[in-house]
């Protein structure tokens, strides 16, 4: 419990293992039978290839008429043919990282984030195949989650929470009312629709708050500012769906389109992100997505992306989803809190109470 997750051994268990380049030649002969080529014959160019840890690392050269993501539609088929999980990103040349092992299927919580001072809000997604994977959440700073129930998603956001108390002040919508009682005394708890209206308001009018204090001193950004402390806010919301009075969101979709800047961060969990849920042109404010398994391909590029149906393809494994960050999509194992785990933590920590009710009166613009 008391290892940083970088530190963390990841226990992988190896399939089928090719110490020879048959890997190599199983992707060549899978572009071949594929048909990928350009309208002027060419195909994708394997200019480089190393062994890694658990598998292998293919560089290609795409030639003019054939994009990244006509590649990546053809993922499944690359995955097969090497009988493993493939990771595809793009840096001026296709890079495909072939991995031929197994993620844990349980991972348990072990985080200390006084150990990240790099990162201003220092988030654990979980372990891929290529190692731990931190989420630094001011770079996004919105972040989408989604899935089925009982595969992760609540745990989840108790990691994150508990990953991120130390570093901000955390305000929670739970109108299912039970899931976060316990943080009463830590977090903003709102649990009725006129609550979550108000902790809304509240954080809305402490943005404007914000914006004029950093448009007086010059700076574009909370993290330039050098006056008075502002505290980063994550604003959590479990279960998007339930949030059923428009002007709520409303409040929610100004948020994530104007508060980046001003440190404050809106978390959205739901099981099916619609249009009904959440419009494309808010959703598009989420640049970070985790989602856990999905009933079908649909839902999955709801969440992902329409080039990306891999949470439909997640093995029946709690905890397990696909992170996607900009143009990275990765296959991870998320940290494992129970809550007798949970309220342990909590009783090391200061009582840190915010009462968004207070809140709202105090931060009035001046």
């Amino acid at each position: 419990m008391g290892r940083k997750i970088e530190q963390l051994k990841i226990p992988l268990i190896n399939k089928t293992i090719y110490l020879d380049n048959k890997v190599p030649g199983l992707i060549l002969d899978t572009i071949d039978n594929l048909n990928l080529t350009a309208k002027d014959g060419r195909k994708p160019i394997l200019c480089g290839k190393k062994r890694t840890t658990n598998g292998w690392h293919l560089i290609f050269n795409l030639p003019p008429g054939i994009s990244f993501n006509r590649v990546k539609r053809y993922r499944e088929y690359f995955q097969d043919a090497a009988n493993g999980l493939i990771d595809l990103t793009w840096n001026g040349a296709l890079q495909m990282t072939i991995h031929t092992g197994r993620l844990p299927q349980r991972l348990p919580y072990c985080w200390e984030p006084e150990e990240y001072t790099k990162m201003s809000l220092p988030a654990p997604v979980g372990v891929s195949h290529g190692g731990p994977v931190l989420f630094n959440l001011t770079d996004s700073p919105h972040l989408l989650i989604a899935g089925v129930p009982g595969f992760g998603k609540s745990n989840f956001l108790h990691v994150l929470i508990h990953s991120l108390l130390s570093k901000a002040l955390v305000a929670i919508i739970d109108l299912k009312r039970l899931e976060f009682a316990y943080l009463g005394s830590h977090a903003a708890l709102a649990r009725t629709e006129a609550e979550a209206l108000a902790l809304m308001e509240s954080l809305n009018r402490e943005m404007e708050r914000r914006i004029g204090i950093l448009e007086a001193a010059g700076v574009v950004k909370v993290q330039d500012y050098q006056g008075e402390d502002m505290p980063y806010i994550i604003a959590i919301i479990d279960e998007l769906a339930e949030l059923k009075d428009d002007r709520t969101m409303e409040l929610v979709d100004r948020i994530t389109r104007l508060a980046r800047a001003v440190g404050i961060s809106v978390v959205a969990a739901t099981q099916r992100p619609s249009t009904k849920v959440l419009p494309g042109d808010t959703r598009a404010m989420f640049q970070a997505r985790l989602c856990f398994q999905v009933a079908d391909e649909l839902n999955s590029r709801m969440v992902l992306g329409e080039s990306c149906p891999l949470a439909a393809h997640l093995p029946g494994i709690k905890g397990r989803a696909i992170f996607k960050f900009g143009i990275e999509e990765k296959e991870v194992q998320t940290m494992f809190l129970p809550l007798k785990q949970a309220k342990a933590i909590l009783n090391k920590n200061p009582v840190r109470a915010w009462n968004y009710e207070y809140q709202a009166k105090r931060l009035l613009p001046r």
